[in-house]
């Protein structure tokens, strides 16, 4: 392969890959400084997100383990193109973390309602607040616990205490108990039984976020 055709492949890999490390290159129309984080969004920032925002950052700094991570960027979208390509396998989610960047990215999201949309004919809808809670605790769990700790823990205990932290999830327990009657399992109640089981886990032991994740398992 001759240099001038490789250069051309790492040029096309390098526009593909920079996008998801840094999104602001993708020219969200809407920008601005809201608490400790810079945002940027597909629709005009209003006072509104600053509540809903401020809310997300208190959930998360009630978790022991909480490390706000200074101007950690958030990226709000319609859910169209721009989420596409930055959630790549993860468009059926709410939102997303990255590690080591730990931007967050989320879907289609109405801050005048505080809520995030997924797209799925079952959970899907919650909170803009608790999903943002629940990424900054995804972060916070990688920087105690170590960057290789998505792959260290379970989803159960990870997806579960984020959602603990944020004190919802997709699914209330009304909502899942009828699902589990009717035999049927959407990917929202595997999130419904990880938060169950984190918070039994922390009854257990005293709310120690340590003894939780030591008890699943590295």
């Amino acid at each position: 392969m001759s240099w001038r055709r490789q250069a051309v492949y790492v040029g096309l890999a390098l526009s593909l890959v920079s996008p998801i490390l840094a999104p602001q290159l993708l020219a969200f129309p809407y920008s601005g400084r809201v608490g400790a984080h810079r945002v940027y969004s597909e629709y005009p920032i209003k006072p509104e997100l600053g509540l809903i925002i401020g809310k997300a950052d208190a959930l998360a700094g009630r978790s022991p383990i909480a490390s706000p991570v200074e101007n950690q960027p958030i990226f709000l979208t319609n859910g169209g193109w721009r989420w596409k390509l930055l959630a790549l396998s993860s468009q059926g989610g709410f939102a997303l973390s990255r590690t080591l960047i730990e931007t967050i990215v989320v879907n289609r999201s109405n801050a005048d309602q505080d809520s995030v949309f997924n797209g799925a004919s079952v959970a899907r809808d919650r909170s803009l607040s608790g999903t943002l809670a629940h990424e900054m605790t995804h972060t916070a769990i990688r920087k105690h616990f170590g960057l290789l700790a998505d792959a260290r823990y379970p989803a159960w205990v990870r997806e579960g205490y984020c959602d603990y932290v944020a004190g919802s999830g997709s699914l209330s327990d009304a909502e899942a108990e009828k699902l589990i009657a009717a035999k049927e399992y959407p990917p929202a109640l595997a999130y419904w039984r990880g938060r169950k089981r984190v918070e039994t886990e922390l009854r257990r032991n005293g709310g120690s976020a340590d003894a939780l994740f030591a008890g699943a398992g590295a």
